[in-house]
């Protein structure tokens, strides 16, 4: 039986009770053991996570919010979003990897293959968390990703010293939101301008994109503590937003985008060599672009 279609933008007031029941309901039948909370309102629901997360409550977890007051990205930035234009969701679960970066991208592409399977619009990633798409030769952001991580919370008596490497050493919080339709911004606001789902003309709705969510997350995650990055490189690599852009970092630092290496890392071609960027804490743009 297909997921039942609820878009909170279709009702006046929708309410938070009725979307965690048919959250819920569609997760059993795809027979998905996830834990599941919608809320009308909260202020980050990757800091709700996460707050729940210290205090024991470290098992598979959706954290759906109708509204975020203080959403939160990557370097300390706001997600923006006003009551129901956007999908705030954040979901956890134990995780190991030997290393963490490039996740975001990896999370980004099972996203990507939700909302535009046939690549019917456009959607491309930009390194390291972004979902954008090109109209009229302007770059968009449609949605954005956050990977946060806590230590595990161990079971009773056993201490660190006495895990082993088949204990997951980190909770790990993907927070994601997507653009439902643009929300409103100042005029002098230096960013990509966003655009919505509804603006692209796609009928997929929030609780689709959940369940759909919930059911492939899983499996990417374990091929992502398996192996790293390095299977989902050529599936990035045909939907780079920067391939072949002259980009400028936030550090001074100027090159040419020539794709995503292995591990994850972005790769400028720079005064005649080839040199690797990993520094998440920094902006990555085209040149003469807003900031992003």
């Amino acid at each position: 039986m297909p997921p039942k279609h609820i878009n909170p933008l279709n009702q006046a007031h929708p309410l938070p009770d009725q979307l965690e029941s048919d959250l819920k309901r569609n997760l059993t039948l795809l027979g998905l053991n996830w834990q599941v909370q919608v809320l009308s309102s909260v202020d980050s629901t990757s800091s709700e996570l996460i707050r729940q997360a210290k205090s024991g409550l470290q098992e598979p977890k959706i954290i759906w919010a109708l509204e975020q007051t203080q959403g939160r990205g990557r370097r300390g930035s706001t997600w923006v979003s006003n009551s129901n234009d956007s999908l705030t969701v954040s979901m956890g679960f134990l995780l190991e990897p030997k290393n963490w970066l490039g996740l975001s991208l990896c999370v980004g592409l099972d996203l990507i293959q939700i909302m535009d399977p046939d690549q019917q619009l456009g959607l491309q990633l930009k390194w390291p968390n972004d979902i954008w798409v090109k109209r009229n030769g302007q770059h968009h952001k449609l949605a954005g990703i956050l990977i946060e991580t806590i230590t595990a919370h161990l079971p009773e008596g056993v201490s660190p010293e006495q895990t082993t490497s088949n204990m997951a050493s980190r909770y790990c919080v993907v927070g994601m939101g997507v653009n439902l339709q643009a929300p409103l911004l100042n005029a002098d606001a230096q960013t990509i301008p966003p655009l919505g789902l509804l603006e692209l003309g796609s009928e997929l709705s929030a609780t689709d994109i959940i369940v759909q969510m919930a059911n492939q997350l899983p499996k990417t995650l374990k091929r992502f503590e398996l192996a790293g990055f390095a299977p989902f490189q050529s599936k990035f690599e045909a939907l780079n937003a920067l391939q072949g852009l002259d980009l400028f970092i936030s550090d001074g630092t100027r090159g040419v985008c020539r794709g995503v290496n292995a591990q994850g890392e972005l790769m400028l071609f720079r005064n005649g060599e080839l040199q690797t960027h990993n520094n998440l804490e920094l902006s990555v743009r085209p040149f003469n672009s807003p900031s992003t």
